[in-house]
């Protein structure tokens, strides 16, 4: 879940998909153990999803894993209520023995808490319209009640996902910016590495050897450079950087391109 938001499109502000696992046998508890990213968009107040590509991920999960089925989907990022009525009645129809979980993962890391990243809701049809002229059922809206979620992460996960609820990352509105930031940042840590020095230097507060080591390593690794060499190594890797940013965007293109030229989506 959290690769697929990552990984989304430019411009693409959330990111929906189709979650997998096993139900009890009277529906009350769902275990989900896998989950994809379905390619959706909207347009003049309608969901369009690739269902070819749903179809195909579901068959070849099933061949992997044939005891999980569709019991709900995910969703990253801001979803508003329209467009999730929408998603909800469309895996309403894949979910296999009961009402489809939706689950909502926080990639604000609001929560301090690892656990409280995910939330979990059951979705049911609040009335249903039948058509008099194509006999189809339509849905006039959803109902979505909150259910009890519990998240169990791997201590390797687990660890990764405290140390981001706990650590503040600021990301600007261009590569400028994440750089004054970062820079900013590493002038605040040499700061302080430099106030306990200077206290340590002066007898104000007692020092620690396996600081005193650490300190010593950090500085014993960084390479002494003129001023000449050093501006050389940067431009080189100002250089590099914008490479890599002009193949990435290049990629990007021609991913969009074919996916526009390929890609049949047909409407929920």
């Amino acid at each position: 879940m959290c690769d697929s938001y990552v990984r989304r499109g430019e411009g693409v502000s959330r990111v929906i998909g189709a979650a997998l696992g096993t139900r009890s046998a009277d529906g009350a508890r769902c275990d989900i153990k896998s989950a994809y990213a379905i390619p959706c968009h909207e347009r003049d107040g309608e969901m369009f999803v690739d269902i070819e590509f749903h179809r195909t991920m579901l068959g070849l999960h099933a061949r992997v894993n044939e005891s999980e089925r569709v019991v709900g989907w995910f969703s990253c990022g801001t979803l508003e209520p329209a467009a999730r009525a929408l998603a909800h009645e469309f895996f309403a129809k894949e979910s296999a023995g009961g009402a489809p979980v939706h689950v909502m993962l926080d990639t604000e890391f609001t929560s301090a808490r690892a656990g409280d990243l995910l939330r979990a809701e059951v979705g049911e049809t609040v009335l249903a319209v039948t058509d008099r002229e194509s006999g189809e059922s339509q849905s006039a809206g959803v109902r979505f009640c909150e259910a009890s979620c519990e998240v169990d992460l791997t201590s390797a996960t687990k660890i990764g996902i405290e140390a981001l609820t706990q650590t503040a990352s600021v990301k600007g509105d261009d590569d400028v910016d994440g750089l004054r930031a970062t820079i900013g940042k590493l002038a605040g840590l040499l700061a302080q590495a430099q106030e306990y020095v200077d206290a340590v230097a002066s007898g104000a507060s007692r020092g620690d050897a396996a600081v005193g080591r650490a300190l010593s390593s950090a500085l014993s690794s960084v390479p002494e450079l003129t001023k000449a060499q050093f501006d050389k190594v940067f431009g080189d890797s100002i250089e590099d950087v914008q490479m890599v940013q002009y193949l990435t965007n290049l990629t990007k293109m021609q991913l969009t391109l074919a996916e526009k030229l390929h890609t049949t989506s047909l409407l929920v």
